[in-house]
């Protein structure tokens, strides 16, 4: 049987390798990227069951990703968990797509590691 696919999006390389590390643990196969523009050239491939996404980014940010995704494959925002430092009160105000959940920096991982699992078979 086929692993089932991941994407982490963000900036800071050591928690983007942290990210990939878990994932791959939960026995995923994953592909990151270190922005926004990356991480649109990556969905155009499609097929991801997970997507872990930063909102504050260089270039192109997670809000503009969010923009893409719902245009773009609106169902692939049910799989999108936001990993990110931004204030959850902020979030709650600019977001205007529907996804899994969102994950506050620093992350609770035993939280995070149920959100992953529950957001792939979402």
């Amino acid at each position: 049987m086929e692993k089932p696919r991941a994407l982490v999006v963000d900036d800071d390389d050591p928690i983007r390798a942290m990210l990939v590390n878990l994932v791959e643990h939960l026995d995923f196969a994953v592909d990151s990227a270190r922005d926004g523009a990356e991480a649109i050239a990556r969905l155009e491939d499609d097929g991801y069951d997970v997507v872990l996404l930063d909102l504050m980014m260089p270039r192109v940010d997670g809000w503009a990703v969010l923009d893409h995704m719902s245009l773009a494959d609106p169902d692939a925002l049910r799989h999108t968990i936001i990993a990110s430092a931004v204030p959850l009160s902020e979030i709650a105000k600019r977001m205007n797509v529907p996804v899994f959940t969102v994950h506050p920096k620093p992350f609770d991982i035993s939280q995070l590691i149920a959100d992953i699992r529950a957001a792939a078979v979402n």
